[in-house]
């Protein structure tokens, strides 16, 4: 049995088991408060365009949203279909044009330093021609900046690592929790008093995550720009997170002062995965302290070996 095997299979009996529960409500009625619920839809994005970038135009070294694509991935490990619109290649129009169309229940944004102005735009937007549409906001500019967001329209914002907060969020917006008992976010009451429930406990066997969901988006857009401007496609990978250092702005803000890494059998997995799909001509590791393990380092370098990989990577 191949790695990605029980993944697949644990998200396709969850899926049947959401079938089954959906059909059973069909049946005999809403008897259990929203065990049944319809399956809501669900809308992941950012705020980042690259046509509005004359910066990066310059360089054009553009890469996907890796933690959009990660919560993507783990709700449909857990049975919760959503989509991705990956803003990067759009016009600002365009992307207003899809999500209309779409007409998400809930959207979830990431949003940074970079792109909050751009984000700020965007939720009112939202909110004027999406009034029902719940906005969830997500990223490492979050944490300082709690209740301004909540002000700009946001209902809801994550605070800390993503993936588990945003399902069981998901969870109680369709009446199976409370919002109360779901860690890691924060909101406004009927009063217009903060409401932040208890931290988020960090996942700390990241081997727990599947791959990022890059099939989602156009990810040959990202190649063939790195390929013409370049001479050679890229592609972003994550080892771990966690930072020992303090700095406001980055993903310390996300996964807290801590160290945690995935194994390198799991990380070359994934890299096996990419080449077979990809075949990109360079790697870049996102990880902001890539050699602070040299122990972890060496072990890697024997699992490329083991798993006959030979990568060009920074």
């Amino acid at each position: 049995m191949s790695f990605w095997e029980p993944h697949r299979a644990l998200c396709f009996s969850i899926k049947i088991s959401r079938s089954i529960l959906l059909h059973f409500k069909e049946t005999i009625g809403t008897g259990i408060k929203g065990i049944f619920s319809a399956a809501m839809r669900i809308l992941l994005s950012h705020g980042y365009f690259l046509s509005i970038d004359p910066r990066e135009q310059k360089i054009m070294r553009p890469y996907p949203p890796l933690g959009l694509l990660y919560i993507s991935a783990w709700l449909e490990l857990h049975g919760v279909s959503n989509k991705v619109l990956d803003s990067t290649f759009m016009k600002v129009e365009k992307w207003k044009i899809t999500v209309a169309a779409e007409q998400p229940e809930i959207l979830a944004l990431y949003v940074n330093l970079m792109t909050k102005i751009q984000l700020i735009r965007l939720i009112k937007w939202v909110k004027q021609t999406l009034p029902q549409t719940k906005i969830i906001l997500g990223g490492p500019d979050i944490t300082y900046n709690i209740r301004d967001y909540l002000a700009t329209g946001a209902d809801f914002v994550i605070i800390g690592e993503g993936e588990q907060s945003m399902l069981e969020l998901i969870e109680a917006l369709e009446g199976e929790e409370v919002l109360l008992d779901v860690p890691g976010i924060a909101y406004l009451d009927t009063s217009g008093d903060l409401i932040k429930t208890a931290p988020r406990e960090k996942i700390r066997d990241l081997d727990i995550l599947p791959i990022p969901a890059r099939e989602k988006i156009q990810l040959g857009d990202y190649l063939d720009t790195w390929k013409v401007h370049h001479g050679a496609s890229s592609i972003s990978i994550s080892t771990q997170r966690g930072c020992p250092y303090t700095c406001k702005w980055c993903s310390t803000a996300v996964y807290g002062q801590s160290y945690r890494r995935r194994s390198p059998t799991h990380v070359v997995r994934e890299l096996l995965h990419l080449e077979k799909l990809y075949t990109p001509d360079h790697y870049w590791f996102v990880d902001d302290v890539f050699t602070v393990s040299h122990k972890w380092l060496h072990q890697f370098s024997k699992a490329l070996a083991e798993g006959g990989l030979s990568i060009s990577f920074e």
